[in-house]
């Protein structure tokens, strides 16, 4: 369970810069909102990798922020779809990983 968590969460952050950076580079919007999307879609990718990172040291409040990054991806690139599925994923894995105690989330990288 911890490999599926640190895969998706891994996965979803790449998803959610490369949305940040392809909003800077092809939306048509004022370069402030796309600076300011793209600095926070990668917020969103920091919260949920350091959120997952988190889990095996203090797993309760990395759970939370990994699901705190992966619902605002989510919620901001609802229309990917993916991130919805993504952003589910991470909820439920960093839940149940946390309730186990954070069995080294990370010893393996």
């Amino acid at each position: 369970m911890e490999r599926a968590l640190r895969a998706v969460a891994w996965l979803a952050a790449a998803l959610y810069v490369a949305v940040g950076v392809g909003e800077l580079v092809f939306a048509g919007e004022s370069f402030g909102h796309r600076a300011i999307f793209t600095a926070v879609m990668c917020i969103f990718a920091a919260l949920v990798l350091v959120g997952v990172r988190l889990i095996d040291a203090r797993p309760w409040v990395g759970a939370a922020l990994a699901s705190l990054g992966a619902i605002g991806a989510g919620i901001s690139i609802f229309w990917t779809v993916v991130a919805v599925f993504l952003a589910t994923a991470i909820v439920v894995l960093s839940i149940l990983v946390a309730r186990r105690g954070g069995k080294a989330v990370f010893a393996s990288s």
